[in-house]
């Protein structure tokens, strides 16, 4: 086969002609186990699961032990399944020869399905190509991405439907951007807002006053109360985040982000590209409205200020690694450092 997307694999599932064998991974958690366990409904009948159906974990697995799992027949027809779940393979020179040697004859009756999920591999390593090439030859590679905001706003509205209630477009997107674009966390919060609606609109009220916001939308409050010079607004924000005991390094990061974002669009504006031009460029797949209230919030700072509000944040975020004064501190004086650049005062 070779490398495959989302709606092959779909396609696939569907159809029931799969692969013998499978090494999925990617940025997208929910859409990763979804797929490996619409897989094991489809392929493994429940009464001969026992026998069927073998489930390893990580690190305390053996490859020995897998592979003969993989090669038993199954059961009353069909397939035997054979799910790995983060085995880091591309970790031992002895493993990988052993998987390119068990590829190489897979057994028709087996789908082994080599999933990474709570760890990420290293896709550019010299290894895990390797690992590729191999499931190329003898089954699919599966990367499971982000999906696009559309794409995600689509699933809301749908997933609304299906829970007995509504939401807009609009709205889905601006739930999004207040808890973020993972979609295991939106479909929780979806699961809550529909149920608090009661078969209702879920409305841009219920969304303020009933989603949790992810540490980017609280921090992006922050950020934009410093960005406006708005002194109070942005050290109530930022005592909400203390209070909440989020980590200072974190914070910072995630404030660098955000101007981050301000400056590459400050600069695509001024060389004649387009917000979208910003957004394939730098891959915002899933974040398109971190480049909407970027390019809404640049407007009020110039690029110098951009620049000099990025080099405080770069110098707190190395002292914040590498000095014993008080974190708290020193995110405190970076706020009071940006709130000045923002209103055009000089303190040096």
């Amino acid at each position: 086969m070779a490398k495959i997307g989302e709606t092959q694999l779909k396609a696939q599932i569907k159809s029931g002609e799969y692969e013998n064998a499978y090494l999925i991974y990617g940025e997208e958690s929910y859409l990763k186990d979804f797929y490996v366990n619409l897989m094991r409904k489809k392929i493994v009948e429940p009464a001969f699961e026992t026998f069927n159906f073998h489930q390893y974990e990580g690190k305390d697995s053996s490859l020995d032990d897998i592979l003969k799992d993989a090669q038993m027949l199954p059961m009353m027809g069909g397939y035997n399944f054979v799910l790995v779940r983060d085995y880091q393979l591309e970790k031992n020179k002895n493993d990988i020869k052993q998987i390119e040697e068990y590829l190489s004859d897979a057994p028709d009756t087996t789908v082994i399905v080599f999933l990474y999920n709570a760890v990420s591999p290293d896709v550019k390593s010299a290894s895990f190509k390797k690992i590729i090439s191999a499931f190329d030859k003898a089954g699919a590679v599966v990367n499971l991405e982000k999906r696009s905001e559309s794409d995600i706003v689509k699933l809301l509205v749908s997933g609304a439907k299906k829970r007995g209630s509504s939401i807009s477009s609009s709205n889905a997107s601006y739930l999004i951007s207040v808890s973020g674009n993972d979609m295991t966390v939106l479909l929780n919060e979806l699961d809550k807002l529909s149920n608090f609606a009661g078969g209702g609109e879920i409305t841009k009220e219920i969304i303020d006053n009933m989603a949790t916001k992810c540490l980017q939308a609280r921090v992006y409050d922050l950020s934009k109360a410093v960005v406006s010079g708005n002194s109070d607004n942005a050290y109530m924000s930022l005592n909400s985040l203390f209070s909440m005991k989020e980590d200072p390094i974190l914070m910072t990061a995630v404030i660098g982000g955000v101007y981050v974002d301000m400056y590459r669009v400050k600069c695509a504006k001024t060389a004649g590209y387009s917000f979208d031009d910003v957004a394939k460029h730098y891959n915002y797949k899933g974040r398109e409205f971190a480049l909407r209230n970027a390019s809404r919030d640049c407007a009020a700072l110039t690029e110098m200020q951009l620049r000099q509000s990025l080099d405080e944040i770069i110098e707190t975020d190395v002292k914040l690694k590498s000095t014993a004064t008080d974190k708290k501190l020193l995110v405190e004086e970076l706020i009071a450092k940006l709130l000045l650049i923002a209103r055009g005062v000089s303190y040096a």
